[in-house]
C-alpha cells in the first residue's frame, strides 16, 4: 500500500487481535474449542447464492483521541502495525466524517446486524477480550480512526465459540461490491463498499497493507479463518475484508 504525503497528516497506529486467542503478530479469532464445519473461506460467495446460515496482537499507540469503553470482541494474531503509520488528509473529493464512536455494524450480505463496543489495550499489551453478553458483538479498536474518518477503521469479531458460529462466521463470503454500514454515536451512518477480501496465514500477515496509510476513509473487518489447531486452540489464518466509504 502506498504512503500518501498530503497535508494535515496525523499519526496513528493500528492493531487487532483474534478473540480468546490473541497472539503477537496476526489476527486469528476463536473462543474455546470449535466444533462443526469450518467457516466459509474468502471468495466463498463468488457464486450467485450465499448460504442461509448465518489471539494475539499488541495494539500500538495513537495520536488520535483515545476513548474509554467496554471491551468488545476481536480476532487472534495479526502482525503488529507500524508504531507510527501516518495518514494524509486525503483527496479533496473525499468526504471525511468527524470522529464519532461506532455503535452498530450492518452487513446485509451475511446477515450481520450487531452492536459495536470499544476495544482497548490491556497492561500486557494485548487487546481486551469480549466476555459474557458481549462475546458475539463487534469490537472497534478505539485507537484506530472511527468509521468515516480518514484512514482504516478496524473492527474485529469472533468467528465462532463454544456455542457455535459467531458474528463474523460468514465474513469470508463477502465479495467486491457488498455493502457495509456502520451506525455512529453522532447519528450519522457511514456506508462502505467492499473492494477486497483476503485470507492470510498468520505468519505471513501483511501488516502494512492492512493497517497502512489510506488516502480516504476505509474499513477493515477482521476475523480468524482457515484450519483450526486443536492443540493450540487457534485458527491458522485470518480473513480481512477491506472497504471504502461511499456514503
Amino acid at each position: 500500500m502506498s504512503t500518501p504525503t498530503g497535508r494535515g497528516r496525523r499519526t496513528i497506529a493500528l492493531a487487532a487481535a483474534c478473540v480468546a486467542a490473541l497472539v503477537l503478530g496476526a489476527v486469528a479469532l476463536t473462543l474455546g474449542l470449535r466444533g462443526g464445519d469450518p467457516p466459509p473461506e474468502a471468495g466463498a460467495s463468488a457464486s450467485s447464492e450465499r448460504s442461509a446460515s448465518t489471539s494475539d496482537m499488541s495494539p500500538g499507540t495513537s495520536a488520535g483521541e483515545e476513548q474509554d469503553g467496554p471491551g468488545a470482541e476481536q480476532p487472534t494474531r495479526a502482525d503488529t502495525p507500524p508504531p507510527s503509520a501516518e495518514v494524509s488528509s486525503g483527496p479533496a473529493s473525499t468526504v471525511v466524517l468527524p470522529r464519532s464512536r461506532p455503535t452498530r455494524l450492518e452487513v446485509p450480505g451475511i446477515g450481520v446486524d450487531q452492536r459495536v463496543f470499544d476495544v482497548g489495550q490491556q497492561a500486557n499489551g494485548e487487546l481486551e477480550v469480549p466476555e459474557g453478553d458481549q462475546v458475539d458483538d463487534v469490537g472497534w479498536y478505539r485507537q484506530s480512526p472511527t468509521p468515516g474518518q480518514l484512514g482504516p477503521a478496524v473492527l474485529l469479531g469472533h468467528v465462532d465459540g463454544e456455542s457455535g458460529p459467531s458474528v463474523f462466521y460468514r465474513l469470508g463470503e463477502l465479495t467486491d461490491g457488498d455493502e457495509v454500514t456502520v451506525r455512529r454515536e453522532d447519528g450519522r451512518d457511514a456506508t462502505f463498499e467492499v473492494y477486497d477480501v483476503q485470507r492470510y496465514p498468520k505468519d505471513e500477515f501483511p501488516t502494512e497493507a492492512v493497517y497502512g496509510n489510506t488516502e480516504e476513509p476505509e474499513l477493515r473487518l477482521i476475523t480468524c479463518s482457515g484450519d483450526f489447531d486443536s492443540e493450540t486452540g487457534h485458527y491458522l489464518d485470518n480473513t480481512v475484508v477491506s472497504a471504502r466509504l461511499v456514503g
